[in-house]
């Protein structure tokens, strides 16, 4: 285990060195996916005892990745990011001026954690989005095995409501601070109100991994 926590460490250290690296970089698009396999993970649960078939982001990295995120107009940062670690890093004083589309992961999008927490990270998640004038889209969203789930804002076209979307493999109600908060994005943006869409996955669906969920959602 100890192993496998510095191999960890040690990995994390290198994202942070190279994140650091683009915040001065002219770098306009960024996408970033850190891919796993469960099964594969679980096969070495004797050698790597107590370890998680599921990659663990630190806020260190989601912080380094967050500042590097100022000058984009495009970011995907998918696991090795978690949204409520990047929503947390960023400062009241800053500005995404170019950012026009914003995709994130949080492992908090899951049946078991606690709804305030959800609700805590979409409504800091909107008062990140009301510092990025140009904002078309953002997406937070899980995958796994089992499960699947997705958030979304997005602006339809000019004279048009923007569009928040909650899909997932389990009930999750956009409550009424939320929808709040993400309707002052949207009168911001595009000078019109929001319109919820809340959808369940078929019954039928098998999430049988995150590239599963991906399709469906």
């Amino acid at each position: 285990m100890y192993a496998f926590i510095a191999i960890l460490l040690t990995t994390d250290l290198a994202f942070r060195s190279l994140f650091e690296s683009l915040a001065s970089s002219k770098l306009r698009r960024l996408i970033l996916f850190e891919n796993f396999a469960q099964q594969y993970a679980l096969a070495f649960m004797d050698t790597f005892f107590g370890c998680s078939p599921i990659r663990i982001p630190t806020s260190d990295v989601s912080c380094t990745v967050a500042k590097a995120s100022l000058k984009l107009e495009y970011l995907s940062a998918s696991f090795i990011v978690d949204a409520s670690y990047f929503f947390h890093a960023c400062e009241p004083h800053w500005m995404w001026p170019s950012m026009t589309s914003l995709t994130l992961t949080s492992q908090l999008l899951t049946p078991d954690e606690s709804p305030i927490e959800i609700d805590n990270m979409l409504q800091k998640a909107a008062a990140v989005a009301m510092k990025m004038p140009n904002l078309k889209s953002m997406e937070i969203w899980n995958g796994r095995e089992g499960l699947a789930a997705l958030f979304r804002y997005q602006l339809t076209g000019e004279g048009q409501p923007a569009v928040l979307t909650w899909r997932g493999t389990w009930q999750f109600t956009l409550r009424a601070p939320i929808v709040q908060a993400w309707e002052a994005v949207a009168l911001k943006n595009c000078s019109h109100k929001s319109i919820v869409v809340e959808e369940m996955l078929d019954a039928g669906v098998v999430v049988k991994s995150h590239g599963d969920a991906i399709y469906h959602l």
